[in-house]
C-alpha cells in the first residue's frame, strides 16, 4: 500500500441520507474529472460491530493526468457511529480523495509539495469546501489523517492545527482564533478561513487556484 495525503471534509451520516451523501459525493468526482461509479446508489449503508461504518474502502485508484503530470487518486468513503469515537453524538461520515505521497511530495523531510501539483491540489480542495459546508476541508497527510477533524470535535485543542491546509468555515473560527503564524499563512475572507503550511506551500495558495476541466475523461488506474 502506498503513503497516502487525502483532501477530507465530514458529513453527518445515518442510512437515512447516506445514499443522498453518495450521490453528491459522486457528482462531485465527476465534476473533478474523476470516475465515480463505484459510488452508485447500489453501495450499501454497512455498521460494523465495532462501530465503525466501511462503507466505500474498496474504490480504485485512478490515473489523473494533469498538465502532462500523471498521478493517482483514490476516492475514499468511511464513517463512524458514538460507538467508535464516544465523543460523538451522531454518527459521521467522511469523504475524502487518496494521492500518493510520493508523487506529489517533492520534499519528504518538510512535506513540500511539488510546485506543478499545488494548484490542482488546493482547487479540488476549495471544490470541496463549496460543496461540503458541515465541517472543515482539510489537506493532511499520513500522520495527521483524521486528526484535525476528531481534534474538534473531542475538544483536543493541541491538534486541531494538525493539517497541511484547510478551509474553514465561520462557526469554527473561535476554535482556530488562536494561529501559528510561524508555520502557516493564512486569511480570513467572506466568512471563511484559509490556512496553509508555510514549510508544505511556501505561498499562499488560494491566490494561485487553477479551474479543472470537467471535460476531461477520467481514467482508472490498478488498485491498490
Amino acid at each position: 500500500m502506498p503513503e497516502y495525503s487525502q483532501i477530507q471534509t465530514y458529513l453527518k451520516c445515518d442510512q437515512k441520507n447516506f445514499k443522498e451523501i453518495i450521490l453528491h459525493f459522486s457528482n462531485v468526482l465527476k465534476s473533478l474529472s474523476l470516475e465515480s461509479k463505484y459510488f452508485s446508489p447500489e453501495l450499501e449503508y454497512e455498521v460494523s460491530d465495532n462501530g465503525f461504518m466501511y462503507v466505500g474502502g474498496d474504490a480504485e485508484s485512478q490515473i489523473f493526468d494533469y498538465n502532462e503530470h500523471p498521478f493517482h487518486i483514490r476516492p475514499y468513503v468511511m464513517g463512524w457511529t458514538p460507538k467508535a469515537i464516544s465523543e460523538l453524538e451522531e454518527s459521521w461520515l467522511e469523504v475524502s480523495l487518496l494521492f500518493w505521497t510520493e508523487e506529489i511530495e517533492l520534499d519528504y523531510r518538510t512535506g513540500q509539495l511539488k510546485d506543478e501539483i499545488k494548484s490542482l491540489v488546493w482547487s479540488m480542495l476549495s471544490k470541496f469546501s463549496e460543496e461540503f459546508k458541515q465541517t472543515g476541508v482539510y489537506f493532511t497527510n499520513e500522520v495527521t489523517d483524521g486528526i484535525p477533524w476528531e481534534a474538534v470535535v473531542c475538544s483536543k485543542k493541541d491538534e486541531v492545527w494538525a493539517f497541511d491546509a484547510a478551509i474553514l468555515p465561520a462557526h469554527l473560527f473561535d476554535v482556530y482564533k488562536d494561529g501559528y503564524e510561524e508555520m502557516f499563512i493564512y486569511t480570513n475572507d467572506n466568512n471563511t478561513l484559509y490556512a496553509a503550511r508555510k514549510s508544505v506551500w511556501s505561498i499562499e495558495p488560494w491566490l494561485d487556484d487553477c479551474t479543472i476541466n470537467e471535460e476531461q475523461e477520467p481514467a482508472t488506474g490498478n488498485v491498490d
